[in-house]
């Protein structure tokens, strides 16, 4: 299964590389969407039949701090937004180190091997980003006012 995934990802040009991880069978690094400087990662759990899509963002320190400036009751209700909008994507995601001091926020798309196709990988590989998008759009939208932050880190 790992040559036949890393067979997809290299048609579809988003192989980066391969990462040597403890914790998984094989860990895959790639670039979704291609040559978009997004990467996302595909592991393979050691010992379980299920491979984990996944991506994150991590506020830059402006961002962090902007963020966290906001009156409590702007603050809670945007990230409350972002918590009931993302429950209902395909995509599992937390808050690091919690919701009320969010700094970076992962997501994941469990994909088990039975039956999996490619299409499945692109498709958790697709809601992952967009659910990043999500969260970078909302963030720049509510700061947009604020000249002195450039993008956040990816």
């Amino acid at each position: 299964m790992k040559d036949k995934i890393k067979m997809w990802l290299t048609e579809e040009g988003i192989f980066k590389t391969e990462i040597s991880d403890e914790n998984a069978d094989w860990h895959f690094l790639v670039e979704f969407p291609p040559n978009s400087k997004q990467m996302s990662d595909i592991i393979k759990l050691k010992g379980r039949d299920v491979i984990l899509v996944a991506s994150g963002i991590a506020l830059s320190d402006k961002h962090y701090s902007s963020l966290h400036s906001l009156p409590e009751d702007k603050k809670k209700a945007l990230i409350h937004r972002w918590k009931i909008d993302l429950l209902f994507r395909d995509v599992e995601f937390r808050m690091i180190p919690n919701a009320e001091s969010v700094k970076q926020i992962e997501f994941q798309v469990p994909l088990y091997l039975e039956d999996l196709r490619k299409s499945d990988i692109m498709k958790a590989l697709r809601d992952v980003f967009k659910c990043k998008l999500y969260v970078i759009w909302n963030l720049n939208y509510e700061l947009e006012k604020r000249k002195d932050l450039d993008a956040m880190y990816l």
